[in-house]
């Protein structure tokens, strides 16, 4: 083997010694658990016949006591002590000939009012025991112990049994993630050379260059392609902090007021129906803002990372239908300021378009227009084709727009004026959202001041064949 495949492998057999480390200590813990489970439950249930020992003492003679579980457990061992570590009776032994008990370590807690468990070897059965002990009273006084036993051989045999099917399993676990391994170190050069040629279409445009051949050199091939890309990076870097830096201004702005309301409140306005009806309105009003943000970043998420296959559902629509639903959608909002809507289209110019998402632009166009303009003036909308491209305008009769903020203004969070956007409720992310759903049907936004008053948006989309 050359160097390079001696590397591979050196790396394989780390890979696949750690995952065997791994397994052998999932193993051992879950078999140590296991252990513990099983005796803690034979444990529950010796305490549980000691219990039913002690009731029968109550109505037997103690000697008699010792051989009521042989019926219905005949695997167990019951013994029977005084104080002072007398045996009186023992289910399997004859109590007389039983040494003196007092120094077995369940016994002797037992004798001290506390339960008492241990497991060793049986003197007297020669085989591993599990003991459990409880104390009996009579009269409110500790009189003696009731001991039951149980042979560990069932439960041993369980667990070997456990242990061969861990075994079993490690052997297959180890053996699947070994060829997983091996495969993934076997395909990693195609990957390698893929990505370093990537880096360096992307950094230069260059799709014609062949792939170098593999070995430690792409190392250095993959470092000279990111520095190439370290611009680019460096420009989304910033984007991405600005992006951070605006939804937390944005965030805060809200949760800030959310929080002094509700501190007011507590510290005694709620008592003041007036205040209090007030106060919750304007929690009400900021958690809608949050909702509101909250809801569009997600809509921005979904539009700028997902597959526009999984995003867009495409069919042949009328334009100038679209663009009545949309005006429909904003026209309660018109109406409270006297805002009249304007429609000019012809019939039957079609686009293929997503139905709800250029509905959501158009309708944030529209409800921008609303916002911005004063009350008793018109929004005009128009639907034209111009060089094999239909042309969706919203016109209104509002401030317009300065000209050093056009550039900026389809960016998220951007904001010509920002205390009377957010005054009148905008999120910041509208525009951003419409620049999205308008690049993914192959199309573009514009905005121009008209000549004499107000703005104009234009989306401009690809004609339907």
């Amino acid at each position: 083997m050359n160097d390079k495949k001696q590397s591979l492998w050196l790396h394989y057999g780390i890979s696949a010694s750690i995952v065997l480390v791994t397994l052998l200590s999932v193993a051992w813990y879950a078999t140590d658990r296991f252990h513990d489970f099983f005796i803690h439950q034979q444990q529950e249930t010796l305490e549980s016949r000691a219990i039913t020992v002690d009731q029968a003492i109550k109505t037997r003679k103690t000697n008699n006591a010792c051989h009521v579980l042989r019926t219905s457990d005949p695997s167990l061992r019951v013994t029977i002590v005084d104080t002072l570590g007398v045996v009186l009776c023992d289910s399997e032994a004859d109590a007389i000939m039983m040494e003196n008990h007092a120094e077995r370590p369940e016994i002797s807690q037992a004798l001290k009012g506390q339960r008492g468990s241990s497991t060793r070897m049986s003197e007297t059965l020669q085989t591993s025991m599990l003991y459990l002990a409880i104390p009996y009273f009579k009269d409110e006084k500790i009189v003696g112990a009731i001991r039951t036993a149980i042979p560990l051989l069932s439960i041993e045999n369980l667990l070997d049994e456990l242990y061969r099917q861990f075994v079993i399993l490690l052997m297959v676990l180890f053996a699947i993630i070994s060829m997983v391994i091996i495969n993934i170190y076997r395909k990693i050069n195609q990957p390698l050379d893929e990505i370093v040629e990537e880096a360096r279409r992307y950094a230069k445009g260059d799709f014609s260059n062949a792939l170098p051949d593999y070995d430690i050199r792409e190392i250095a091939e993959l470092g000279g392609a990111l520095n190439q890309m370290a611009e680019q990076l460096d420009r989304l870097e910033n984007l991405r902090q600005d992006f951070v830096a605006n939804v937390s201004h944005e965030l805060k702005t809200p949760i800030a007021t959310i929080k002094s309301y509700v501190e007011t409140l507590l510290d005694g306005a709620q008592h003041d129906p007036a205040d209090l009806e007030r106060f919750l309105n304007i929690v009400l009003k900021q958690n809608d803002r949050l909702a509101a943000i909250v809801d569009d970043l997600l809509t921005l998420s979904r539009l700028e990372s997902a597959p526009v296959t999984q995003i867009l559902a495409l069919a042949e629509t009328d334009a100038c239908q679209l663009l009545h639903a949309s005006a429909e959608n904003c026209q309660s909002r018109a109406e409270a300021k006297n805002i009249t809507i304007n429609i000019s289209c012809n019939e039957n110019i079609f686009i293929q378009v997503d139905h709800s998402l250029m509905t959501q632009a158009l309708v944030n166009l529209i409800d921008n227009a609303i916002k911005y303009s004063n009350e008793n003036k018109t929004i005009s909308l128009s639907v034209e084709e111009i060089d094999k491209q239909v042309l969706l305008s919203i016109s209104d009769q509002g401030p317009g727009i300065p000209e050093q903020h056009i550039p900026r203004l389809f960016e998220r969070f951007y904001r010509v004026d920002k205390s009377r956007s957010r005054r009148i409720g905008g999120t910041g992310l509208g525009l951003a959202i419409v620049k999205h759903i308008v690049h993914i049907h192959g199309g573009q936004v514009e905005v121009s001041n008209n000549v004499t008053v107000g703005c104009r948006f234009v989306i401009k989309l690809p004609q339907s064949d």
